[in-house]
């Protein structure tokens, strides 16, 4: 991908004018990733990228509205397997709420200039994230910590959190003492076995 002259500038400043992001948002996580540690990891960002975050970046994706977070989920399973809804093995789910705190952010939801609007919009609706990979490299490089994006569905944003960038404390799991001690409570026994 190949930015020009006004979409560098564009982006310049963009990420001279990061702001502070706070909040509390959406993770839904099939049951092999359960564990809380699992959802903040940013392991699987590390091995496979994704959107707006090259393969080697820990990095942990969110949804602003839980809706979103669930339309995530069928609408990536419907382009990796053609089908719109989740594969079995992927229940049960889980939706965890992350509270999430970064002093450098970029929203990509909001107005951009057309230019950088043109891009934006190429990574969203393209296949495949290398653009969006690029792009966010510049980003990451220079120290954003966390990018607002809209849906690759259409309706709602997301948020990625650039791990190393934002630090330890950036990301966590609401209510993580009352999970962990579910998680760890035992199977009650059944009756009349």
């Amino acid at each position: 991908m190949k930015l020009g002259r006004a979409a560098r500038r564009q982006l310049a400043d963009l990420i001279a004018g990061a702001t502070s992001l706070q909040g509390d948002f959406f993770r839904s996580v099939a049951f092999r990733y359960f564990h809380p540690d699992d959802v903040i990891s940013g392991e699987g960002t590390r091995l496979n990228g994704g959107r707006f975050v090259p393969a080697g970046v820990r990095a942990v994706y969110a949804s602003l509205e839980e809706e979103t977070a669930m339309r995530e989920v069928t609408t990536r399973k419907n382009a990796l397997s053609g089908r719109n809804q989740i594969n079995v093995g992927e229940y049960p789910r889980m939706t965890y709420v992350l509270s999430v705190t970064t002093r450098r952010n970029l929203d990509l939801a909001s107005t951009l200039p057309s230019e950088l609007a043109n891009i934006v919009g190429l990574c969203l609706g393209g296949r495949g994230y290398s653009a969006s990979q690029e792009l966010a490299g510049i980003w990451i490089a220079k120290g954003v910590e966390s990018v607002v994006f809209p849906s690759a569905t259409g309706v709602g944003r997301n948020v990625v959190i650039y791990l190393a960038n934002a630090g330890a404390g950036s990301v966590l799991v609401r209510n993580l003492d009352e999970v962990l001690a579910a998680l760890r409570r035992p199977r009650p026994r059944e009756r009349g076995r």
